[in-house]
């Protein structure tokens, strides 16, 4: 009696193969797990420009998502449990007002023709991005540090986040301000 394999056996038999090539090794996690931060923070840029009010914040949420997942991924952590995506999702919901300060406000002024449109898509790519970069970085510590997403504190994420967003917008006026500068200069 001949056996025959059907599509589903050869995907249950590569199922270890794939896990084992996703895995990095512990050296290189904190390195790709950035590469990944920084991917997302640009797809974050480009969701600020998306001139539907409210719109933007659900693909915003939906792109910091998708990078914690991978994320988890690169560090071994199963993103799959739906209770999971559910604590991941209040903490990005609960730092959205730290983060993005008057994001809400300016994707809402976007509703206000020709001036709100345009006063809310120059402030909003940075805000995005800046909120997903705090993000990123705030799981990245907590994943380098040997937490896992079942112990999340999620007050001191938020507090993390916060922060991490502050600086990157700093960070990023000095290097407008400076580019300006220079441009001037020449």
């Amino acid at each position: 009696m001949a056996v025959t394999k059907t599509a589903k056996d050869d995907k249950a038999s590569d199922a270890p193969e794939q896990q084992e090539s996703q895995l990095v090794a512990d050296e290189d996690r904190a390195a790709v797990a950035q590469l990944i931060v920084d991917k997302y923070t640009k797809w974050s840029f480009g969701s600020g420009f998306i001139p539907v009010p409210a719109v933007d914040l659900v693909a915003l949420t939906g792109i910091q998502m998708k990078m914690i997942g991978e994320v988890a991924k690169v560090y071994g952590q199963s993103y799959g449990d739906n209770k999971l995506r559910g604590t991941v999702s209040a903490l990005i919901g609960g730092s959205f007002p730290q983060t993005l300060g008057g994001a809400g406000l300016s994707s809402f002024l976007k509703a206000v023709p020709v001036l709100g449109t345009l006063s809310a898509i120059a402030f909003m790519p940075v805000v995005s991005a800046a909120s997903t970069h705090a993000v990123g970085a705030t799981f990245v510590r907590h994943f380098e540090n040997g937490g896992t997403l079942i112990d999340l504190n999620l007050a001191s994420m938020k507090g993390d986040i916060a922060d991490i967003a502050a600086k990157y917008r700093a960070n990023k006026g000095n290097a407008d301000a400076t580019a300006t500068a220079e441009k001037a200069t020449v």
